[in-house]
């Protein structure tokens, strides 16, 4: 139940996406939707799994969403449509309950579940054996030089990456 509870709850923070006009609100609908599926996928796969997912996406975003806020101006935020908002989030969820519970549990067998688990876990050592370890050694050293890099631009300037025009007056 609690699976079908975070699928629900981040299937609807997917669906706002395109309602987001903001960055800063947009960064944090995608960071709600990145901790509700890593803690699904900590449940069903493997919780070292989800933790390194979860440390990707938040890297990413803090890089991506720190430097689009650094370039956006100031604007507030608008009222919008909550009753559009509200039926947005309600219809998925009754959606996901009603197939919840009109699905008849015994029928399913959990020993084909336990195989679908075993599968997933066997994908996720396959993407670190011996023969694919140099690829992640390779994009460990890619994404270190690009941290590096973008140290130095940062330090080179001794400014932010957006510029500000000094008044006169």
């Amino acid at each position: 139940m609690t699976a079908i509870t975070l699928t629900a709850i981040s299937f609807c923070s997917v669906l706002m996406f395109p309602l987001m006009a903001q960055p800063l609100s947009l960064g944090l609908n995608i960071m709600l939707a990145t901790l509700f599926l890593c803690a699904l996928s900590s449940m069903l796969i493997s919780s070292w799994y989800a933790y390194i997912l979860f440390l990707i996406y938040v890297g990413g975003l803090l890089v991506m969403f720190a430097y689009v806020a650094s370039l956006t101006p100031n604007i507030l935020f608008s009222n919008f449509n909550s009753l559009f908002l509200l039926i947005l989030l309600l219809i998925p969820s009754f959606y996901v309950f009603y197939s919840y519970i009109s699905l008849d549990l015994p029928t399913l067998g959990s020993l084909n579940q336990w195989m679908e688990l075993n599968k997933l876990k066997k994908q996720g050592i396959q993407l670190t054996s011996s023969s694919q370890i140099s690829i992640l050694i390779a994009l460990g050293i890619i994404l270190l030089l690009n941290l590096i890099v973008v140290v130095k631009i940062c330090y080179y300037q001794h400014a932010s990456l957006r510029p500000y025009k000094k008044n006169t007056m």
